[in-house]
């Protein structure tokens, strides 16, 4: 037997339920589960969120300790992505007005 998107996206539906319903230490380990499967970064970040917030309602600080520098990593990496983005496309522009004949 597979496991299909639509059978991910039911575990992170399920993990938000859990959450919802106040079994954060379900929550966290239904993401957790989640985050291993999922191949979408976007929501794969949202379930670090959930998970980073569900280690904060438990008080299990160093669990939640781990999740944030695991988002801190996620967010440098797009900041700098983003920064590397940015200066290519400035030098692009530099180079075409500077060095093609008019």
């Amino acid at each position: 037997m597979q496991i299909g998107l639509d059978q991910i996206e039911a575990l992170y539906q399920y993990a938000q339920f859990q959450f919802e319903c106040g079994n954060y230490s379900g929550a966290a380990d239904y993401l957790y589960q989640y985050g291993a499967l999922c191949t979408n970064s976007e929501r794969n970040v949202s379930a670090l969120w959930g998970k980073l917030a569900a280690e904060i309602l438990m008080q299990n600080w160093d669990l939640a300790l781990e999740e944030l520098n695991r988002l801190k990593e996620i967010i440098d990496s797009k900041v700098l992505t983003s920064m590397f983005c940015s200066v290519f496309f400035v030098l692009c522009v530099h180079y075409i007005t500077n060095h093609v004949p008019s």
